[in-house]
């Protein structure tokens, strides 16, 4: 007598680690999507206290380089600048808002800042300026300090 076998359709146990194995893949695959989108974010992060600082450093830098008189007020977090055409601006830290303002206008030079100190040192004559990056998911909060020469500059503290 002739068995007759049924070749038709998956056994239970056959089944059962198809979908184990599907599992798996689809498990690895959203953990490097996820893993993925993460890092996006913390390079997205980076950039942005990057780019802030940056601006920060390069829009005061350039303006006390033209100055020919600053007043610094490290209680205040605020910086005076004086040039030779009679005109002056003031650069402050807002707590508040995280950000670096330009006093006369109250226009925002950047954000995104923790901290701005401004200070002076008469023995090497240079301006330093520290900033603190603000804390964002993946980034570290760090600290900033550029110098600037105060060369041929009246600087009153």
């Amino acid at each position: 007598m002739l068995k007759k076998v049924n070749n038709k359709g998956f056994t239970l146990v056959e089944l059962l680690i198809s979908l184990g194995l599907l599992g798996l893949i689809i498990s690895a695959a959203s953990f490097m999507y996820f893993t993925g989108v993460q890092g996006f974010n913390r390079s997205e992060n980076q950039v942005k206290v990057q780019q802030n600082l940056r601006i920060a450093m390069n829009t005061l830098s350039s303006e006390i380089r033209k100055a020919d008189g600053i007043t610094i007020h490290p209680d205040e977090r605020k910086i005076d600048l004086f040039f030779h055409d009679g005109s002056a601006k003031s650069y402050e830290f807002d707590w508040s808002q995280k950000e670096i303002r330009l006093s006369d206008s109250n226009s925002t030079v950047a954000m995104y800042i923790d901290d701005c100190r401004f200070g002076y040192d008469s023995g090497t004559n240079l301006i330093k300026i520290t900033l603190v990056n603000q804390v964002f998911p993946g980034v570290q909060s760090r600290e900033y300090t550029f110098s600037i020469n105060a060369r041929g500059k009246v600087v009153n503290k």
